[in-house]
């Protein structure tokens, strides 16, 4: 009898556990700590629901130096060897430069998100079984500078853009290149772009921008940045010493940066809705889509967000088109 009571309730949960559940598995370029993650991971989950099960892998590139990459990416393959998932999600540049030469020809579908870079010879160069499609997150660059402009009531502003020197800033500085070649007569507007190796050359380039006669700064990536030692600081330090130390009024091109003792606000990029619009495309492939037939997509257009604190501090006044994350 109690046998049969223990093969009944071993029946009853076997019944009730997701048995059905799709498996994906998410290869991360960062780490979870770093907010960009938490939040695309957070749109992912939240879209996805209790009909997947999703597990993930850390390549951690935004702490670890270049040398440590390819290793990172074995260990991930090995980790997608044993998950066996249908369906693989690389969140980011890295993941997707890494990890696609070690996928290409798996039976899988492949979801990418978060990509700067245009990913088109990275796929034409590995073609083979995955079927694969995906999200771009491209700096809302042109918006801000409008709105920059309009918000400091002046045509003719020079703003410095900060970036570190990791693969992703690279590739978004490049983008914002072309995109001021296009837009810089008609707006008036003169930019110059800094990617900093170490923190103290980031400082150094923040020490100078009012004395090199900048009106504004976009605080852009800044993860990767080191000491002098060679260690990676603390983002947070970093964004908080930028506050403390810049003597013109700060935006950012990324939502993590905008808020109280942060940037005074920017049209923004948020992970979620790139979680989000991921987890849209891993849905249509697990109906029955082939991921190869679906157009790769630009991520939904960012909202003008600010803070009132940093916004008051530099005695600006945002329109109404602006909200207040205070």
């Amino acid at each position: 009898m109690h046998r049969l009571i223990k093969v009944l309730i071993s029946l009853l949960l076997f019944a009730t556990a997701p048995a059905w559940a799709t498996n994906v598995m998410l290869i991360q370029s960062y780490h979870y700590g770093y907010d960009w993650d938490k939040s695309y991971i957070a749109g992912l989950e939240k879209a996805l629901g209790s009909d997947y099960t999703l597990s993930r892998f850390e390549m951690d590139t935004k702490r670890l130096p270049p040398r440590e990459f390819e290793k990172q990416a074995d260990k991930a393959f090995a980790a997608y060897q044993a998950e066996k998932p249908e369906i693989v999600v690389l969140g980011d540049d890295n993941a997707l430069k890494y990890m696609l030469p070690r996928l290409y020809d798996e039976p899988i579908s492949i979801v990418f998100l978060g990509i700067n870079s245009n990913p088109r010879h990275l796929l034409a160069e590995y073609e083979g079984q995955a079927k694969v499609t995906g999200v771009l997150e491209l700096p809302l660059f042109v918006r801000n500078m409008r709105e920059i402009s309009m918000l400091l009531g002046k045509k003719n502003i020079k703003v410095k853009v900060m970036f570190d020197s990791g693969v992703t800033s690279e590739i978004a500085a490049e983008y914002i290149l072309r995109q001021y070649e296009q837009i810089r007569r008609s707006l008036g507007i003169e930019i110059n772009i800094a990617n900093a190796v170490t923190f103290q050359g980031w400082q150094r380039e923040i020490a100078a921008t009012q004395s090199g006669g900048f009106d504004a700064v976009i605080v852009g990536l800044y993860q990767t940045l080191v000491d002098s030692e060679g260690n990676n600081v603390d983002s947070n330090q970093v964004l908080s010493w930028t506050n403390q130390h810049v003597e013109v009024p700060t935006f950012g091109f990324w939502d993590f940066s905008v808020g109280k003792g942060k940037t005074a606000g920017g049209v923004v990029l948020f992970g979620e809705s790139q979680g989000q619009h991921a987890a849209e495309l891993v849905k249509q492939i697990n109906a029955g889509a082939d991921a190869s037939t679906i157009p790769i997509q630009i991520g939904r257009q960012g909202r003008a967000i600010y803070s009132a604190s940093e916004m008051e501090r530099w005695s600006l006044t945002p329109s109404s088109r602006w909200q207040n994350i205070d």
